[in-house]
């Protein structure tokens, strides 16, 4: 009799909930070992009831309008620095000078021009509005100093056309400069609406300028050494912004490297918004007014040193850690493993299956021990004596010469249709064209290699490994370091370094010259070239490092592909980087962006995702803009990539991916005979641990080699297609080239007849 069971509309009780008399061994069941919390939170929070609740809204929101007010005030003021002005004209018909002539009216205030180099630049000092400019100009084609006076700048100026706006030029320089981070920018064309509007907008923030000490340069002088006159104290002069600059902090000149600085002088302000007045001794009534002239003969009888470097608590100029070769550590196996790894392989693993009467050795091995299932008996003979079915294979030396068809899009107005095949670079065309066969065959064929005949796998691929799961298997990221990693510094903490130094630029701990003060800065052991840079009319910027930045570690920056450049870009390529007031080369690695302890990495700089730049570098404290350039055989500079500082870790692995593939000769049950993975005895030795897996899902491994010319019997979890194919992942560390170069090389400035890509049509069939 079969016993009742009960359906689907049997009814369905509650159970019996015990409430507050639970006993605590039933508590502590249910709560699986976790603990209360005894105190939500550090701060004690206090419950304010709904009048408290709107007085403190009030207090907060008030607090914040008087902060905004008093950034404005302090801008541009008497006791505050000069309000910045870049003026950045879009257009090649745009005049600067008639532009500046609307600002230069003597009714508005007093202006002083500055001579120096060949940029157009000027000082407005107007009472009437209790405010002080410093307009300056940068042309678009000279990308460099546009993006290095952007740095600097409060205010932003776009000049546009009347009819067609901004041209090709123009729009390159605006993505790079949204890129990297604009201040506050107008569009108000009245000179006297603009002035006005310039002294009270609101400034917009840019976070790695905030936390640092910056100076435009107004004037420079150079003292050279004793010793050697290549080299000596260049002497900077200008306003001091952003935060309070101390004289033991080292300095940062964009674009030339880290120096020392000696003392702080503080001159007279050249550009006061109220002239002094100085009335005579012999004659009560007659004044003199102080201008800028006056001011700069009478700096001597002013000036006053604030600090001198104290060498105990100066910073070091040190970048690198000088390795030890005794310090490196000793990995050479010790005899208790050795003789383990021996009884290891002497170990021989027998196996006993229960087979039919005259079954040979080989037979036995092609019986399965689920399903005890034969792959038949005739099929030894075929292997053994080499009877195998070929496939029809291409032959590689019947592949036609592929030809290059270009397609030229020319922005802007003038065409150069007159050009020739002698400006074409047939070497650069011929490493272009492999570039982009490269990258279509990385899509089409993701990170498979062929396994090469003259060298053995094992030793080509000795440094790879074979993994589990690329995700979960462990990875030690101390192991196999190279030689460059004892160069550079490795914080324990980052992230609590980071914290504690931002704490310590809040509480304004720092002493030193004050935001506003006009001060002449002495920087020693510095090349004679700087100042010549200077003089040719190029902008003098300097930054001050917060503790660490000079040393150097391995940066990570996450970037995304700009959608004005589609030239394939390989990693380990040199590009030129602007990460937040730095500008360098360096060769970088691809990775993906992922949040795993591991990151694959990337051949190429895909278009469709963020990915992971890791190069090596100075320490620089995120959040920090990023920007990469890429120099063409002409000498202009392409916006590549756009993105952000991720991380300062050297531990962030970056694990490349090689897959070596073969295909299935015979096909059994869950067996089947691949061949062309490798071709000789001792390489399918060597990888028989590694898994394997195909390209339509199914995962196996190595049974046994057959004959010597790598054929290898593999077992899998189903049964394969004859159209599949068989693959072996294996993986090793990279790291990147020691490439950092802190000078980057001028560009040839953008003209408009020069900007036109010719993009090559790749038939990969």
């Amino acid at each position: 009799m079969a016993a009742h069971r009960s359906g689907p509309l049997k009814q369905q009780n509650k159970a019996h909930k015990g409430g507050r008399h639970r006993g605590r061994g039933s508590a502590q069941r249910d709560g699986k070992g976790r603990l209360a919390l005894k105190i939500l939170s550090k701060k004690v929070r206090k419950e304010l009831s709904r009048v408290d609740q709107r007085h403190r809204a009030n207090q907060l929101r008030k607090q914040k309008k008087e902060a905004v007010l008093a950034e404005k005030r302090q801008l541009g003021s008497k006791d505050g620095p000069l309000h910045q002005v870049l003026v950045v004209p879009l257009h090649e018909r745009i005049s600067l000078p008639e532009a500046f002539r609307l600002l230069q009216d003597k009714d508005t205030g007093t202006v002083h021009v500055n001579e120096w180099g060949s940029t157009h630049s000027f000082m407005l000092l107007c009472p009437r509005l209790k405010h002080r400019w410093f307009f300056t100009s940068a042309r678009p084609g000279d990308l460099h100093t546009v993006l290095d006076m952007a740095k600097v700048a409060d205010t932003i100026i776009f000049l546009l056309d009347p009819l067609e706006g901004w041209d090709s030029t123009g729009d390159y320089c605006l993505s790079c400069l949204f890129a990297q981070g604009l201040p506050t920018y107008n569009t108000q064309q009245e000179a006297e609406v603009l002035l006005r509007q310039l002294a009270n907008q609101k400034q917009q923030h840019l976070a790695f300028r905030d936390r640092r000490a910056y100076l435009f340069a107004h004037a420079a002088d150079f003292v050279p050494s004793e010793e050697n006159n290549l080299v000596g104290t260049l002497k900077i002069s200008g306003y001091v912004r952003g935060q309070t600059l101390n004289v033991n902090s080292l300095l940062h000149i964009v674009g030339q490297g880290d120096f020392q600085m000696e003392q702080i002088d503080a001159p007279m302000d050249p550009f006061p918004l109220n002239p002094r007045v100085i009335k005579s001794q012999k004659d009560p009534g007659m004044a003199m007014e102080i201008c800028a002239p006056d001011a700069v003969a009478d700096m001597e009888e002013d000036l006053k040193v604030l600090m001198k470097a104290d060498p105990d608590k100066q910073e070091s100029l040190q970048t690198e850690v000088i390795p030890d070769p005794m310090e490196g550590e000793q990995t050479w196996p010790t005899e208790e493993e050795l003789s383990e790894a021996n009884d290891f392989l002497k170990k021989s693993s027998k196996v006993v299956k229960k087979v039919p009467k005259g079954t040979s050795n080989y037979q036995a091995e092609w019986i399965l021990d689920e399903d005890g299932e034969s792959g038949g008996e005739d099929e030894y003979d075929d292997i053994e004596h080499g009877d195998f079915i070929e496939e029809e294979s291409q032959d590689e030396g019947s592949e036609k010469e592929e030809e290059e068809e270009y397609e030229t899009m020319t922005m802007g107005e003038s065409v150069h249709d007159d050009l020739d095949d002698e400006n074409v670079d047939d070497e650069a065309e011929e490493k272009m064209l492999e570039k982009y066969k490269q990258e279509r065959l990385q899509e089409m064929f993701p990170d498979e290699v062929d396994t090469p005949r003259d060298v053995a796998a094992r030793i080509r691929f000795q440094k790879y490994r074979g993994l589990k799961s690329f995700r979960t298997s462990p990875w030690d990221p101390k192991e196999n370091l190279p030689q460059d990693y004892a160069r550079i510094f490795q914080f324990q903490n980052f992230t609590n370094i980071r914290k504690r130094i931002f704490k310590e630029i809040e509480e304004k701990d720092v002493e030193g010259a004050e935001v506003g003060w006009y001060v002449t800065l002495h920087v020693s052991k510095v090349p004679v070239s700087v100042y010549e840079y200077f003089k040719r009319g190029a902008p003098l910027i300097a930054f001050s490092l917060l503790p660490h930045e000079q040393k150097m570690s391995v940066l990570n920056m996450v970037v995304s592909r700009h959608s004005g450049n589609t030239e394939p870009v390989k990693a380990k390529e040199e590009l030129i980087f602007h990460c937040g007031f730095r500008r360098f080369r360096a060769s970088p690695l691809f990775s993906q962006h992922t949040a795993a302890d591991k990151h694959k990495f990337q051949r190429f700089l895909t278009a469709d995702v963020a990915l992971v730049v890791t190069v090596y570098g100075p320490i620089t404290f995120p959040p920090a803009s990023v920007l990469l350039f890429k120099q063409n055989s002409n000498g202009m500079h392409s916006l590549i990539a756009t993105g952000s500082l991720l991380s300062v870790d050297p531990d962030r692995m970056v694990i490349k991916r090689v897959v070596l593939s073969g295909h299935p000769f015979k096909i059994f049950t869950k067996m089947a005979v691949v061949r062309y993975m490798f071709f000789n005895r001792e390489d399918v030795l060597w990888f028989k641990p590694v898994e394997l897996r195909t390209k339509w899902g199914r995962r196996g491994h190595i049974k046994e080699p057959l004959g010597t010319h790598g054929h290898m019997k593999c077992s899998f979890d189903g049964k394969l297609k004859s159209q599949d194919t068989v693959l072996m992942n294996l993986y090793k560390r990279v790291f990147p080239k020691w490439t950092y170069d802190p000078c980057v090389p001028e560009p040839v400035p953008w003209m408009k007849s020069e900007i036109s890509l010719a993009v090559p049509e790749v038939d990969m069939e």
